[in-house]
């Protein structure tokens, strides 16, 4: 190297320091990654004798490490690998990434796997060591029992037609404050003489479909609270981040690496809880009054006073069941468990639904023009709008039979959950059984070890979905069709018309199977499902009823530009499908609604 006389020694050494220092720190983090992935897999449960995807059996040279940062950096590559080498041969392998590993059976057995009893396989086992709950959630019994979940099964899917009324009068407010003329500040967006605003479609989505679920969870005004909303969508987001970042930890370093990595989740939890907690205080006074009151026998309904009618929203359905069913632990009438319980549904719902939501309405802009998508369903939501459904800005909306009959909606979402599916394997169980569980294969799995089957897999695959890998809006409603002509035109006996309804039923947007997994399978299947679908249904039709909108694409401004279209590419954030963030669109409200 020749010498640079104009470089003071100053600037020499600082190079030299530097360059010493990364030939010392990179060998280090190198070895700390080893003895971190050692140490736990010391601690974790013996995996089944089983291939590993992409693993190099031959080499020797920190071989496990390398598969597993391989396949972390290479997920869709993984999920490709592990389907084509193995599901398609009916055999089972183990899929590892940096923050642990999952036994993957092939989709033969995915029947069986839904069958087995909480007390082999575990859905809940499987979601506390997904989500780290015993160290992100502010209250980890929560989990045990789910109570907030069984609410869900029972009260919001009976109730979810029932609120369609509050459902389309805070989406119609949420829309045009955070779309239409009143545009929020809190989001970026610019505004054209033509009266076009670009707006960032998941920021936006997110907090509109955070006002619509909380107008149904806590009801007016806390739904349409700023702090309400940007700490329950805040703790959304720190459970993704900490729960990742501490699955890379063995179990022993995780209570102290924890005590760094939710710290936000705790701040968020603590500004939640107190916005929250004097209304459940309210409510709760409203009930031992009115139990008072009814023991008593001097309750008076003509008399009672303004206000203090019982809400119909998730809030109140906690409370009713923390007076009428006994629980050993935890205090159900503790404000602080059931501000726990509303952030966990906040997280299982909002950004889920959020995902979905971005994607789907990508999709139909990115729709090639001669298919007429976009066209399509706007004119279905208009055909299917009833001019007494709701008042005010909310008039002219859906109801229960007008969201029935959108099919062409219906079936673009499931065609927009089995591409950009939120999750690559689906099913995810942990074996809780003492001495584990052997499968029908013959493969036994021990205790503690997580396992999944192939949801991307089947998605993508050619024999089950013709041209998998081209987004068909109407793929669904093609195959519904199909079903209906395949019967004939004449007299048909009762089996064959409730042949007919079952298989179609089958190809709806909330409907699972074992090559469609997007809300899971089975009797764990996601609970939320009914009211999300009638969420996104009502959302998409009012957006797309109410509002122009164009994909933006100068600049890169789309997101991820790849190169190839339009639509901005998801990407994976570890196990997880992610919609592309900073995809922009330009929305301006359509004359006829103005």
């Amino acid at each position: 190297m020749a010498f640079d006389a104009s470089r003071s020694p100053t600037d020499i050494l600082s190079v030299s320091l530097t360059t010493n220092t990364l030939n010392i720190v990179f060998p280090v983090c190198l070895l700390l990654a080893f003895l971190l992935l050692h140490w736990r897999r010391k601690s974790s449960p013996t995996l089944p004798d089983l291939p590993w995807v992409a693993r190099n059996d031959r080499a020797w040279v920190l071989r496990d490490l390398r598969t597993r940062l391989w396949c972390s950096i290479n997920y869709e590559e993984a999920l490709r690998r592990a389907y084509d080498q193995y599901a398609r041969h009916n055999k089972p392998c183990i899929l590892a990434t940096l923050d642990g590993e999952v036994v993957l059976l092939p989709p033969s057995n995915t029947s069986w796997l839904i069958a087995q009893p909480d007390n082999v396989l575990s859905v809940n086992g499987a979601h506390k060591h997904i989500l780290q709950t015993r160290y992100t959630f502010p209250k980890p019994e929560i989990m045990d029992p789910t109570v907030h979940f069984d609410v869900i099964k029972s009260e919001l899917t009976r109730q979810v037609f029932n609120v369609t009324p509050e459902v389309c009068d805070e989406l119609a407010a949420a829309v045009d404050q955070i779309w239409g003329s009143e545009a929020d500040s809190d989001f970026e967006y610019y505004s054209d003489a033509d009266g076009w605003k670009t707006v960032v479609l998941f920021d936006s989505l997110t907090k509109i479909i955070a006002r619509i679920s909380n107008r149904v969870f806590v009801g007016l005004p806390l739904c349409r609270d700023e702090e309400y909303l940007k700490n329950a969508i805040g703790f959304a987001e720190d459970i993704a981040f900490s729960a990742t970042i501490l699955r890379l930890f063995p179990g022993i370093l995780r209570p102290l690496v924890s005590r760094i990595v939710t710290c936000s989740n705790r701040k968020h939890t603590r500004a939640y809880t107190e916005i929250l907690t004097p209304e459940i205080l309210r409510r709760q006074g409203l009930q031992d009054e009115t139990t008072s009151d009814s023991e008593a026998e001097h309750k008076d309904s003509e008399t009672e006073r303004p206000g203090d009618t019982a809400k119909n929203d998730f809030l109140q359905w906690l409370l009713t069941r923390s007076l009428t069913k006994s629980y050993l632990s935890p205090d159900e009438a503790d404000p602080q468990i059931i501000c726990a319980r509303l952030l966990h549904v906040n997280f299982a719902s909002v950004h889920t639904t959020s995902f979905i939501g971005t994607n789907a309405l990508l999709d139909i802009l990115a729709a090639p023009r001669n298919e007429r998508v976009l066209e399509t369903l706007r004119q279905e939501a208009l055909d299917n709008m009833e001019p007494d459904a709701g008042s005010g800005p909310a008039s002219r909306m859906w109801s229960r039979t007008a969201i029935a009959k959108m099919h062409y909606l219906d079936s673009a979402l499931r065609e927009t959950s089995r591409r950009a599916s939120i999750i690559g394997v689906g099913v995810n169980q942990k074996v809780v059984a003492p001495g584990g569980i052997t499968t029908p294969d013959g493969i036994h799995v021990p205790e503690g070890c997580m396992v999944a089957t192939h949801s991307w897999g089947c998605h993508n695959d050619e024999t089950l979905y013709e041209e998998a890998d081209k987004y068909k809006a109407f793929r669904f409603v093609e195959l519904r069709d199909r079903i209906s002509s395949g019967l004939g035109d004449g007299d048909r006996d009762r089996a064959d018309r409730e042949k007919e309804y079952l298989d179609k039923a089958h190809l709806s947007f909330i409907a699972t199977s074992p090559s469609y997994l997007g809300f899971g399978h089975g009797r764990h299947a996601c609970p939320g499902r009914f009211f999300a679908a009638q969420e996104l249904k009502l959302l998409l039709a009012y957006l797309l009823s109410r509002y122009e909108i164009q994909m933006v694409m100068e600049g890169g401004l789309g997101g991820n530009w790849n190169g190839k279209g339009i639509r901005p590419e998801c990407y994976w954030a570890g196990p997880n499908h992610v919609p592309p963030m900073s995809a922009k669109v330009r929305v301006r409200r359509r004359k006829e609604f103005q």
